[in-house]
């Protein structure tokens, strides 16, 4: 599981460092597309500026080697507030594990690498760009990973950071390479990404016509939908109109009668109907009509 675990964090870690460089990439693509809108002299003012802002941000304090006894003395004395001459790798240690589990994690480790940050990115400044310092502080973490976590886990002992302290590159470390001073990404990997930028938006316009389409089709589809019931609601109001100068009574949808023309007997109404002229059948006289089939038929009148 710890394997696994490692693994994934690894391959997440990298999967950072494509998404950085794609970014860089993405960058320098907008910065040429735009100078092609440009006239002559504009470009040229664009192309000077460009190459100030880099001077610019190029022109910062010298950055400690990460993990190294001057990078860690300088967290000791300016974050930690205490006089650098009593440098203590052990007290320096508990201090920084900050959930007092006996590790130096990751993210307890790029935390130390804020004063170094500092001094070559600024969100206030323009030429600085702060998806630029991410992955300088995970290049950080990952040096100083690579020089101290002997088994790989990690994870930061006491014990192994004790060891670390005694090394030579602890004390006489080799200067470090700030992004600005590194090739990125070359002029091949820059034309493949901008091929692949050029595909993913054919295929967005593509679809993007597709849907245009299934629009306008459905669009069209709800007009005769609409032009079809206008035309069936005419009919019907045609036909009612026909019935009734025919003197035929208007019908419901199902056909049935909406009112009862006069004079025309209801289904279940017999009791209360008339019977032969304007006289109603007294109460009690229905039952004696039905066990007496032959008082229903009425006698002509001499």
């Amino acid at each position: 599981t710890l394997f696994r675990s490692t693994s994934d964090l690894e391959n997440f870690d990298k999967e950072r460092h494509d998404e950085f460089k794609k970014h860089e990439m993405l960058k320098e693509h907008e910065r040429r597309e735009y100078l092609k809108t440009l006239d002559e002299e504009k470009r040229k003012q664009e192309e000077e500026k460009f190459e100030e802002m880099k001077k610019k941000h190029s022109e910062h304090p010298k950055v400690n080697h990460p993990g190294s006894q001057d990078q860690l003395k300088e967290v000791w004395e300016e974050a930690d507030g205490l006089d650098p001459n009593d440098f203590d790798p052990k007290t320096f240690f508990k201090l920084h594990d900050s959930n007092g589990d006996g590790f130096l994690d990751e993210q307890e480790l790029e935390a130390l690498f804020s004063k170094e940050l500092e001094k070559v990115y600024d969100p206030k400044n323009e030429e600085d760009d702060m998806v630029e310092m991410e992955e300088e502080r995970l290049r950080m973490r990952e040096h100083v990973m690579n020089e101290v976590d002997i088994n790989h886990d990690r994870l930061v002992t006491m014990e192994e950071f004790l060891k670390a302290t005694e090394k030579r590159e602890f004390l006489e470390p080799d200067s470090w390479e700030t992004l600005d001073q590194q090739q990125l990404f070359t002029e091949e990997e820059l034309k493949e990404y901008e091929s692949h930028i050029s595909q993913q938006e054919f295929e967005l316009a593509q679809r993007a016509e597709e849907l245009h389409k299934q629009r306008e089709d459905l669009e069209r589809q709800h007009d005769q939908l609409q032009a079809q019931k206008q035309e069936l609601h005419q009919a019907v109001q045609h036909m009612e109109q026909k019935k009734l100068q025919q003197g035929i009574p208007p019908t419901g949808p199902s056909g049935e009668l909406k009112f009862q023309p006069g004079g025309e007997p209801t289904v279940g109404h017999a009791e209360s109907h008339l019977v032969g002229g304007n006289q109603h059948l007294p109460p009690g006289n229905i039952a004696e009509i039905e066990a007496d089939p032959g008082a229903q038929q009425i006698q002509p009148h001499p």
